[in-house]
């Protein structure tokens, strides 16, 4: 039997000083410029990120801020068509409570005008604008010199400021319900937003 002599296995690799700090320079320089490369991108990403995020938060403060502004805008719409009813209401009535007759006066005058030659005008008034509706027929027909006959009556169901004008041919009537509706169009159509009062 022979006897086997051990030999140290190298793996191929030359340890001698000179080849080996050579080959290291050459690696490391590699590996630096590799790690610098690779360190840059990853800060790019996650700066990138960050500005992404910070941008998304943004757009998102943005929408709260425009949804709060609309809903602000619309409630001072609102408040504006409610003053805007609530003025045009009470400047009807202390006009209405100053000059009750005021607006049946303009009535019948622009009706004795388109109904000149109308045998008659029935004026249709509260009951309680009887005596006032007379005088002021006396009067107006001294004035245009109206030949027709007019005619008062007094009737229940009509509200004070009210009144209906009525002819062969025609009538003209005074509503007041039907003019606030007018002015909540009227005030609808500048103030869209706005919701009627009691609604």
């Amino acid at each position: 039997m022979a006897k086997a002599t051990a030999t140290k296995f190298m793996f191929g690799t030359d340890f001698r000083e000179g080849s080996r700090k050579a080959a290291s320079e050459a690696d490391l320089g590699a590996a630096r410029a590799e790690g610098f490369h690779a360190g840059l991108e990853q800060g790019r990403n996650e700066a990138e990120g960050q500005l992404s995020g910070f941008a998304g938060q943004l757009a998102r403060s943005a929408e709260r801020l425009f949804a709060l502004e609309a809903a602000r805008m619309a409630t001072i719409e609102e408040q504006a068509a409610q003053v805007a009813l609530a003025a045009a209401k009470a400047l009807a009535g202390a006009a209405l409570a100053e000059k009750p007759m005021a607006a049946l006066e303009q009535a019948v005058r622009e009706c004795i005008v388109h109904a000149r030659q109308a045998p008659h005008l029935v004026l249709r008034v509260p009951e309680a604008s009887v005596e006032a509706a007379e005088e002021l027929v006396k009067r107006m027909t001294r004035e245009h010199g109206f030949a027709g006959r007019l005619i008062v009556l007094g009737e229940a169901d009509i509200r004070p400021g009210d009144g209906r004008i009525e002819w062969a041919e025609g009538g003209f009537v005074m509503d007041g319900e039907q003019l606030s509706a007018l002015i909540e169009q009227a005030v609808a159509s500048v103030f869209p937003g706005g919701s009627r009062p009691g609604q």
